[in-house]
Formats: structure tokens, C-alpha cells, sequence
């Protein structure tokens, strides 16, 4: 679990240096962020699964989505400090749910990638 918080920390520090609308207030919001996600990510989410399984079998999966998403959202709200504004990419306004999916997109991947490294 404490790996597990210092690589979704990494991300996170990783993401808000790299995109100007991820953000934290202090060094403090990060880590709490870091705990937050973590948590919602290893304990919430495995049961969110199991009670939308009729909904993403037949989305082919693609809930999965709207449940990270919804986690992501929900560790903006509870953790203060911690923020995701509205994204423009290639002069694409995206709205709040497309933005915290691009996100929550991109922590995946980066997620993955320092996962392999440490």
C-alpha cells in the first residue's frame, strides 16, 4: 500500500509540473491527494465494479471509464487543495467529465510506466 501511494504520488507531481490545470496548494495536498486516490482506487472501486458488472458487460467495458472518472472527481472533493480545472487541448475546450478523463487517462499510463520502473 505504501508503494503504492509513493508511485501515485509520483504521478500526481509528475502531472500537475507537466499540465497547468492539475493542482495543489502545498506539499501537504499532494500527499493527501496521493492517500486519497490510493485508497479510492484499491478499496472503492473494486466494489463499484462488482455493483455496475451488468452495466459494463454491456458497455463493453467502457464504465470502467465513468467509474475512474467519478473517483478521480471524488478525490478532488474531498481532498482541498487538490484541483483539476477544464482543459484546452489543441483549441478543444473540454468540459469538466472530458478533462477528468484525459486525466485519469493520462495517470493510468503514467501510473503504468513508473510502476515498471520502481
Amino acid at each position: 500500500m505504501f508503494r503504492a501511494v509513493i508511485i501515485t504520488g509520483i504521478t500526481l507531481a509528475i502531472l500537475s509540473w507537466a499540465l497547468p490545470t492539475i493542482g495543489f496548494n502545498s506539499l501537504f495536498s499532494l500527499i493527501i491527494a496521493s492517500i486519497v486516490l490510493t485508497i479510492l482506487y484499491s478499496l472503492v472501486r473494486p466494489i463499484l465494479k462488482i455493483l455496475f458488472l451488468p452495466v459494463n458487460v454491456v458497455t463493453l467495458g467502457l464504465f470502467s471509464g465513468v467509474i475512474n472518472v467519478f473517483l478521480l472527481w471524488l478525490s478532488t472533493y474531498l481532498v482541498p487543495g487538490f484541483h483539476i480545472q477544464n482543459m484546452i487541448i489543441y483549441g478543444t475546450h473540454l468540459g469538466q467529465f472530458w478533462s477528468l478523463i484525459f486525466v485519469s487517462f493520462l495517470i493510468g499510463f503514467i501510473h503504468s510506466i513508473i510502476k515498471k520502473i520502481l
